[in-house]
């Protein structure tokens, strides 16, 4: 049998002619690119799109480095690093705020040779579409969409001091990252209440094939209660009809395994100074 090399371009699951849910692992990246695009937009931030690296940058100009991500939705292919540094620090330098963020669904080269600093390589995990587990709702806590400003401004406080985000404290001495805008868009934001507290939050960007979660908290005197599982399961079945997926840290790995959630991969984070 003879071997003859094809000039076809065979699908790998990671072009930007890829389509819409051909895999998980893309639909994910792509939504939460898309998520941070609205979360920014919100606050009058910007927004930059280069296709051929399948790279979407924002940028609130916030101190806090998850105002400012880089979502990286392809692997990057030989050569393509200092490409790819170059077009970051172009969009991120000269302009005022705090570091930047890059996630990374690929492994990639060693940035560090072009400035930027390992960030971490934190679990993504996928639950299946379902139900939210019973164990998940049987607690005290009262969980409300965000519907006005005054929950908005709950759902912020406690995220800033319940995540931490030290950049951010103390609440209201920066500029807020979550815009009133969100709250007519692709976002679903939670607030859980014990009593009339705000204690705890989550968040969920829904596309047509893919719930995102994002921005889970709770206050460190309240964990342990099962309002962590609560919070998350509000979010992952903001739609019931398609799978949930998160990137998660080593606190709440735990609690995302309590609700069905499974590793798939790690991510890789790198941060930058503008």
């Amino acid at each position: 049998m003879t071997i003859t090399a094809s000039t076809e371009q065979l699908e790998n699951g990671s072009r930007a002619t890829t389509p819409a849910g051909d895999n998980l692992l893309r639909d994910f990246a792509l939504a939460e690119a898309a998520a941070y695009e609205q979360l920014v937009g919100a606050v009058g931030g910007r927004v930059a799109r280069v296709d051929e690296l399948g790279l979407v940058m924002t940028d609130a100009g916030s101190p806090c480095p998850f105002g400012n991500v880089a979502h990286l939705a392809r692997p990057l292919e030989l050569g393509e690093a200092e490409q790819l540094v170059d077009t970051m620090r172009a969009f991120y330098g000269g302009v005022a705020g705090g570091t930047f963020i890059v996630f990374s669904v690929h492994p990639t080269p060693d940035l560090s040779e072009l400035g930027l600093v390992l960030g971490g390589h934190p679990p993504m995990m996928i639950r299946a579409a379902a139900p939210a587990p019973v164990a998940a709702t049987e607690t005290d806590l009262r969980i409300e969409v965000v519907s006005d400003g005054v929950q908005l401004e709950d759902f912020e406080r406690t995220m800033v001091e319940a995540y931490p985000t030290a950049e951010l404290a103390p609440f209201g001495s920066q500029a807020r990252l979550f815009g009133e805008p969100l709250l007519d868009s692709g976002w679903t934001l939670y607030v859980g209440y014990e009593g009339d507290r705000p204690i705890a939050t989550s968040a969920a960007f829904v596309t047509d094939h893919v719930v995102a979660v994002e921005m889970v908290s709770t206050r460190g005197e309240c964990r342990g209660r099962g309002y962590g599982a609560a919070i998350t399961a509000a979010a992952a079945t903001t739609r019931t009809d398609r799978p949930s997926a998160l990137v998660s840290s080593d606190l709440g790995n735990g609690v995302y395994r309590g609700l069905g959630y499974l590793p798939v991969l790690r991510y890789t984070l790198w941060m930058g100074n503008r």
